[in-house]
């Protein structure tokens, strides 16, 4: 059961909170939250957001985005690279049309994370 502490000096009962502390300062100084951070910043901004929600329902080209969207094409060229750069998803060619899909371990986490908000 977790107790309420606020400051070390609740803490004196415990001759381990220094530790504690000391590994959750560790944690968040890793390269995992450096890593959950930069894909954060890429999601953060509401194109590539809404260009992955809709790469999790199935692949698509530039023109289907610009479709959607109705921003011009260099824009979502644009932001289609960050995200490609960042690791978020990943192109081929269909034709002489290059399509876009999410990277596979990136949709599992990105379902997880949007399984508790209606309509996505």
């Amino acid at each position: 059961m977790a107790t309420a502490r606020c400051c070390p000096a609740d803490c004196a009962l415990r001759s381990d909170w220094e530790d504690e502390l000391r590994a959750e300062k560790e944690m968040l100084s890793g390269d995992s939250v450096t890593e959950l951070l930069r894909y954060m910043k890429l999601l953060g901004h509401p194109l590539r957001l809404n260009i992955v929600l809709m790469l999790l329902k199935r692949d698509h080209c530039v023109c289907e985005f610009w479709h959607v969207f109705e921003e011009p094409q260099n824009l979502i060229s644009y932001n289609l690279k960050k995200l490609r750069d960042g690791g978020v998803v990943e192109s081929y060619y269909r034709s002489n049309h290059k399509i876009y899909k999410i990277r596979e371990e990136i949709a599992q986490v990105i379902r997880k994370i949007t399984a508790s908000v209606p309509g996505i």
